[in-house]
């Protein structure tokens, strides 16, 4: 198999699967809970599983680190692309998503006791970074991050160098000589 089609095939797979999980979360109105930070979870085993199918399927079952971080990123790219569509397409069927987040961050200031002059300069604040394409950012920011890091730590568990000598070879060469 290509190196390009496992990369591609398993960045695809992880950023369907973190979608659908969204997807489930909303639906369930767990969107803003803990539950939500099993993303990162889900995003480490595909990341996990396609590294460890990009060594065994089309690196000949050998894996530097290098290799594996690379392969690791080109996912996360691939799989931050699937997140910024799904990002665009829910902020398209859900206008009223925005409006959520800038009422719910007005009941947390409220809840935390905070003035009333505070809470209306900090709306301000929020107001400006809670738009479409703000929240594009934030989404690929908050994945190529966990991305990076959970690549870091893929490629680390996935690496098997070749070996410095490889015996298979000697017998056979030595045996096809005599």
């Amino acid at each position: 198999m290509k190196k390009s089609t496992v990369i591609l095939m398993w960045g695809a797979i992880t950023g369907i699967i973190l979608i659908i999980f969204y997807q489930i979360l909303k639906v369930t109105g767990q969107e803003d809970s803990g539950l939500k930070w099993f993303n990162v979870v889900l995003m480490f085993l595909g990341l996990l599983i396609g590294t460890v199918q990009y060594r065994d399927k089309a690196n000949g079952g050998f894996l530097t680190y290098g290799q594996g971080y690379k392969a690791g990123i080109l996912m996360v790219l691939i799989l931050t692309v699937f997140a910024i569509i799904s990002t665009i397409v829910d902020l398209q069927m859900h206008p009223d998503f925005i409006d959520k987040i800038l009422e719910q961050a007005k009941t947390n200031m409220i809840n935390k006791g905070m003035p009333e002059d505070q809470i209306e300069i900090s709306m301000h604040y929020t107001q400006k970074f809670v738009t479409p394409v703000w929240i594009v950012i934030w989404v690929v920011i908050f994945d190529v991050f966990f991305g990076a890091v959970l690549s870091l730590i893929t490629a680390g568990i996935c690496v098997k160098k070749k070996p410095f000598f490889d015996d298979s070879e000697e017998v056979t060469t030595t045996e096809t000589n005599n």
